[in-house]
C-alpha cells in the first residue's frame, strides 16, 4: 500500500469528463478490476449485475473506484470480493445520496479522501504509514454519514433541552398563578 495522498490524487485526477456515463458497462469494469487484482477470469464477478444502474452519479462513483482499484501502481493487495460487493451495493449508494454530485468527489480533496477511506475501511486495508487507530479516527472525522449522525443527535439534544425549558417555564407560571390566587 502507498500513502493516502497517492490515492486521493488518483481520485482527484479521474477524468470523468472524458467518459460517456450512460454507455459504460460497470460489470466490464469490475471484471477487469478482479482479473487484475486476483487473476481469476470468472465471467460473473458479483451475484448481481451493476449494468442496470441508471443513476449517473452512482455510476460515476463506480467508475472512480474501479479506476482507483485497477491502478497498476497503487500497490493495493488482493481485494475480498464479498466485502467489495457489500460496499458497492450498500455503502456506495448511501454516499451517493449524501453527496449527490459526483464531481464533488473528484474536486474536493476531503471528499476524495472520504471515498478512499470508506472503501479501504470496508476492505480492511490501510494506507502506508497509518496505524489502524489513526486510520479509523481520520475516517470518522471526515465521514459524511458520521457527520449527519452527529448533527441528528445534536438536534435531538437541543429539542430535549427546549422541551425541558418549556416545562420548567410552565411549572414556574403555574406556581406563580397559584401563589397569586392564594394572596
Amino acid at each position: 500500500m502507498l500513502e493516502i495522498r497517492y490515492y486521493v490524487k488518483q481520485v482527484l485526477n479521474t477524468a470523468l469528463h472524458l467518459v460517456d456515463l450512460p454507455s459504460v458497462s460497470l460489470d466490464a469494469l469490475w471484471f477487469d478490476v478482479f482479473f487484475f487484482r486476483t487473476g481469476q477470469g470468472k465471467t460473473d464477478v458479483f451475484p448481481k449485475s451493476f449494468d442496470s444502474i441508471t443513476n449517473l452519479n452512482l455510476k460515476a462513483l463506480h467508475i472512480i473506484l474501479a479506476n482507483l482499484l485497477n491502478d497498476k501502481e497503487a500497490q493495493i493487495p488482493e481485494i475480498p470480493k464479498e466485502s467489495l460487493f457489500e460496499y458497492l451495493t450498500n455503502t456506495l449508494p448511501t454516499l451517493c445520496d449524501l453527496v449527490p454530485n459526483y464531481n464533488t468527489w473528484t474536486t474536493d480533496a476531503e471528499r476524495a479522501e472520504e471515498l478512499i477511506r470508506s472503501v479501504f475501511h470496508s476492505l480492511g486495508i490501510f494506507p502506508e504509514n497509518e496505524t489502524k487507530e489513526y486510520f479509523k479516527d481520520r475516517y470518522l472525522s471526515i465521514d459524511s454519514r458520521e457527520r449527519i449522525r452527529i448533527l441528528d443527535e445534536t438536534k435531538k439534544a437541543q429539542e430535549r433541552a427546549k422541551e425541558i425549558l418549556r416545562q420548567l417555564k410552565q411549572k414556574e407560571e403555574e406556581e406563580a398563578a397559584s401563589k397569586y390566587n392564594r394572596e
